[in-house]
Formats: C-alpha cells, structure tokens, sequence
C-alpha cells in the first residue's frame, strides 16, 4: 500500500519497518545476554563514601550501598540539640519534623473523640477513639465498611493523613483525612468516589506508603521490595525529614567533635554542600519525578538520580510554565527567571523552620528595590496599580510596618502582594493551597486564547477575561509583548497537536536560555525528530552544558534513531563520558557489562526504555546496574 503523502510540516510516519524489527530482535538478544551475565556477577557492597563531589558520580556511587552500613553512619536528630539547639528548636516544630509520625494521643485523639463521621460523595466514614488508638471506618476491599487501626500520621499543616497497616509489610495512605484548622475530616479526593479494586482507592497501589509517600516522609529509606512476594520491608535511617536528610549522615561529625571539638581545627567529617546541590536536594522531594536510584542523599545531583517532568504535549503543565497537576515546587522554580539569575531556594526560605525569611512583599523587596543586579527595582503600589499594606512608596516600604507585629493573613488589601500575581496558589489535596514556583507574569490574553489561567481572574472571580486584558492592555501596553508570551502562544499550539509549529520551536530553541525551556522545547519537536533540521538541533542538544537538556534531547532522539548520524552521536556522547571518567573501558565486571550493554543498545534500542525507571511495585534491581546508557549521556 503506498503511503499517503504528508505537508512540508507535518510529523513524519514509521519508516525502514523491516530494519527496526531486525533492530528489534538484534537489540532483545542483546537484553538477554545482559540479563545473563548480571545475574551471574556475585554482589559487593560499595565501600561508605562522603557525600558526592560536586564534579560529578563514579560507579560506585551508584551501587546501592549495604542497608546496615548505610545506617550506621547516621546519629539522628536529637543529637544536634547540644550544640544547634536555635536551629533544633526551629526544626521541631516544622512540618518536615512532623513529616512522619506514630499516632499519640497528643495531638491526635481530638481527630477522634468525640466518634465523627462525614459523608464523601456515595460513601460515608467515621472516625473514633478506641481502647488507646484512633480507629477509621471505611470501605475497604471487601466492598463494605471495614474498621481500622491508625498507626501512623504524615503530614502536618495544613492537612494530616492517616495509614494503615496493610498484608506484606505494606503500609496504606487512607482518603479519609483530619484537617486541624478546622477539626473537620474530608476526603482527599473530594467526591471522585473511589472503589475498591481501582488503582486509586487508599486499598490500592496508588496509595501505598511504601512507593507512593515514604521516601519523601522520612530520612534515607529503603523500600525494600521483594517481587517473588510482592512485599516489602521497608526501613529508614530515622522516622521524618530529619536534620540528616538535608546534611548527610552526622554520626562521625559528632565523634569528632566530641574528641577535637575545642581543638580549634577544622571538621574534616563535614562535607559542606554547594548552591546547587542544596537546591537538587530540596528538589528530590519538591519535584514531580521519577526516582531512577531509590537512593537519593544530599550531595546527589538531581539529573542523575531522578527523571524530571517538564512542559511537554500533556495537561501536566499549561504552556506558560504554570502548574496544572500536582507538580510540586522544583520544575517550575527551575523554568523561573529569578533561578537562571541565581536565586535559590535558601535565599527566601529558612532550611530549618521551612518558614521564608520576611512577610509579604518584604521578601521580595530585600532584591527588588535596586541595590541588586539584575533584580529590577519595584515599587509594589505602581507596579501592581492595587493598594499594598503599609507601603506608599518604594523608599518607605520597609520603614512603616513592626515586622514583629506583621501579620499578613489578616490583610485586606491583597491585590499588591507580589505573590498573589507571580505566585498564584493552587489547592492540591483539596485544602492544601500551593504556590506556584515559576514566578509567571499574569496575561490574561493567552486565557483568551488557550484557557491558561491567569492571575488576575483568579482574583476577580465576577470579571471575565476580557475586563482583565483590558486592564492590562492600559497598564502595561507594549510590555505585555514580551518573550514569555510568545513562547507560552507556540507551546499552547504544539500541545494542542498544530502541525505547523516546528519552525516556531527550532526559532525559540535557537534563543532560549533558561534551561527549562531549552528541554520542554527539544521534547516538543519529537514528531519532527527525523527530519535534518530537527535532528541537526537534537543532535547539538545532546552537548548542552545542561544535563536536564541533554536527557531531553537523547529521548526525543529515539524519534530518529536510524536517521543519519543520529545513533553516532549517542554512542560518541556514551564514550565521552566513559572516557572522561574511567580514561579506558572500566575493568570492573559489572561496569565493563554496562558499557558494553549500553554502547550496543545505544545504536539499536529505543531511548525511553534505556531510561532507568522504578519498578511498578517500587523498587530497582539489581542496584549494582543502576548506571545506563542514557545517564552517561546525560552526564
């Protein structure tokens, strides 16, 4: 049958159908051979290591270090009280302290008694306390009201869910949870009305603890997955975001200290983080991603232990960068401007209290009121044309509130609060409202146009959007031309499937540069990825300084595969980094098979599957080949 023809712009069809199934069965031998061989290399545990070097990962730290001697090196928390008690006391009461916990009956028996019930779409629960512990009734796998026991509470404020222990080690995240504000009980998923058997239903794997929630809920965990069994036994360093999570295992810095602590002589125990590994390890819990390792600690570079999700053809994201699904904090912070000119997330937020550092609109004025580069200056009352709290202008802006006394949430006046227009909030959970991080510019034009929301009618709920671009038509005129709208109009094209936006993209690729943006733009031009302009862009990206970029482009690359010199520049990239790391071809067993595994599968297998995900049930193995084929291109 001849193949109908296409336009110039129009996404190539399949071709060569008879070398990719020559490829297919070539690159399924190639699999098994490797299978064999693994299981055939006898397990050795790496040696304990410092955190990482900010240079770059060896091979050993991707072996999964032996769970006892990974735990040994940790001191736990209540050790840094003596000498850190400031910051051990700001700590405590935080929400990563109370990230993880067993349930007491301080605070939570008022969850439960008196005996409560409330009604979620078909469904009704109630919740009671019963011979010393909390107990919810609700529908479980039976298909009819089931009582159990609450074990343990994650989260904290604004919302606490309960779990539940489960058959195999498994531990469930229940709907059924206690809001303390307002002492109400709600279900996660308002009215969906899930039933037993379906993947989201708190009985199901959609809401296991053990995969879904516990990494991020506690310090240094171990999944520990057993799939003969499908069980787990999962174990952690300590219960809760502990003081360890972010600093590394402490237990040899209180040794030292304890025996050279008053010597005058610098700590040799502490390895100190730079910006941009503190940042990665803030974002391994504050990122929507995929965990490739299960064995995130600080130091790790994020790019090589987790597959971020950006901007890409989904609902994930709206094409100007604003959040649509539960997206956490770290994609979006990175897609910002204020990132790629050198904010970090400590430069606004305690690390101890997880609090920002200034109320309102003084956080944002200690860079923009024009002592700083590059942060231009604000005067919040005309920028925003809405009346701001105690500020008339920008000189007096910080000279006419007690800071001590500032209490934001009982203001009025809301309209001038820079966040409420660059960072509008989201509720996830139903009751947890979240700042977006992207700090996006309100334009009511693209919701005219593709339904993206903006800030502004966020607000004025009784406007339409019309009343809002007008608005900003008057106030801003030619401003609201800029860079970030034309990129969102294309975006918002693609991902709504036009075909005639792949020259748009290669323009706005050739420009960008904030990171981001340069990989949501290569992942959009995969259904153009064989042909030579697209291919040629793809092709350089694989050399990007950036890694989230080259990860994008060696994916999108699957798209061209068999095109010309495509599968050249995946292995010569794969070599680069060999050679940069090991100078010749390892001579350890299990990284001489993987570089050998990886360069053959490089010229023969599609890029996502070489793309080293998490088991469905949660867990990697065997650890020992954690590094493939696309990390390396990564890197």
């Amino acid at each position: 049958m001849t193949e109908p023809s296409r336009g110039d712009d129009s996404p190539p069809a399949s071709a060569q159908r008879s070398k990719r199934t020559l490829m297919l069965v070539v690159g399924i031998c190639i699999l098994a051979n490797f299978i064999i061989l693994a299981l055939s290399i006898s397990r050795k545990s790496s040696q304990p290591s410092q955190l990482p070097k900010a240079g770059g990962a060896t091979d050993s730290d991707f072996m999964l270090e032996d769970e006892r001697a990974a735990f040994a090196k940790y001191a736990g928390s209540p050790s840094c009280e003596t000498c850190h008690g400031e910051q051990f006391k700001q700590w405590k009461k935080s929400n990563h302290a109370l990230a993880e916990r067993l349930v007491s009956s301080e605070p939570d028996k008022s969850a439960f008694d008196p005996p409560k019930v409330f009604q979620h779409a078909s469904q009704s629960s109630g919740a009671s306390w019963t011979n010393g512990q909390g107990l919810v009734t609700t529908v479980g796998l039976s298909g009819k009201p089931e009582a159990h026991a609450a074990s343990r509470v994650i989260g904290n404020d604004p919302l606490r869910q309960f779990l539940v222990a489960a058959p195999r080690g498994r531990f469930q995240a229940l709907e059924a949870t206690w809001d303390p504000h307002s002492n109400q009980w709600f279900n996660v998923y308002g009215n969906e009305d899930r039933k037993p058997g379906e993947w989201g239903h708190w009985t199901g794997r959609g809401m296991n603890w053990n995969y879904m929630c516990a990494s991020c809920h506690n310090t240094r965990l171990r999944r520990n997955y057993d799939e003969a069994s499908d069980s787990y036994k999962t174990t952690m360093a300590e219960m809760s975001v502990s003081c360890e999570s972010c600093h590394g295992p402490l237990k040899a810095h209180n040794e030292w200290q304890q025996q050279f602590g008053k010597s005058g002589k610098k700590d040799p125990t502490l390895a100190k983080l730079t910006r941009n590994q503190v940042l990665d390890n803030c974002g391994y819990c504050h990122a929507r991603r995929a965990d490739l390792t299960g064995d995130f600690k600080p130091g790790d570079a994020f790019s090589d232990r987790c597959d971020l999700v950006t901007v890409d053809r989904s609902e994930t994201y709206y094409a100007d960068g604003q959040v649509r699904g539960e997206n956490y904090e770290y994609g979006s912070f990175l897609s910002s401007k204020m990132h790629h000119q050198g904010v970090h997330c400590l430069d606004c937020h305690n690390p101890h209290s997880g609090k920002t550092i200034l109320p309102g609109n003084f956080l944002c004025l200690r860079c923009h009121n024009g002592s700083v580069t590059n942060a231009p200056a604000i005067d919040p009352t005309a920028h925003s044309h809405h009346k701001v709290f105690g500020n008339q202008s920008l000189a007096t802006a910080t000279n006419l509130v007690d800071l001590m006394a500032y209490r934001p949430k009982e203001i009025q006046q809301k309209g001038g609060e820079c966040v409420n227009c660059h960072m509008p909030q989201t509720a996830y959970m139903q009751r947890h409202w979240r700042h977006d991080h992207g700090f996006t510019i309100p334009d009511p034009l693209l919701t005219k146009e593709f339904g993206i929301p903006n800030a502004c009618n966020r607000c004025h709920e009784d406007k339409d959007t019309d009343w809002a671009l007008k608005a900003c038509q008057e106030w801003y005129g030619q401003k609201m031309e800029r860079p970030t709208r034309r990129r969102a109009l294309v975006i918002a094209r693609a991902q709504s499937g036009s075909p005639q936006v792949r020259g748009e993209l290669l323009e706005l690729l050739g420009k960008e540069e904030i990171p981001y943006w340069k990989a949501a733009l290569v992942g959009l031009l995969g259904p153009w990825a064989g042909r030579p302009d697209v291919t040629s862009a793809l092709t350089n990206a694989l050399a990007d300084t950036n890694a989230l970029v080259r990860t994008m482009a060696a994916r999108t690359l699957e798209g061209a595969l068999f095109a010309p010199g495509v599968s050249n520049a995946l292995f010569h990239r794969l070599a680069v980094i060999w050679s940069s790391t090991s100078k010749t071809m390892p001579t350890n067993p299990a990284a001489r098979c993987n570089w050998q595994f990886g360069a053959s599968l490089a010229m023969t297998w599609p890029v996502p599957w070489l793309i080293s995900k998490q088991r469905p049930s949660g867990t990697r193995t065997p650890p020992q080949f954690s590094r493939n084929w696309q990390w390396s291109i990564v890197r």
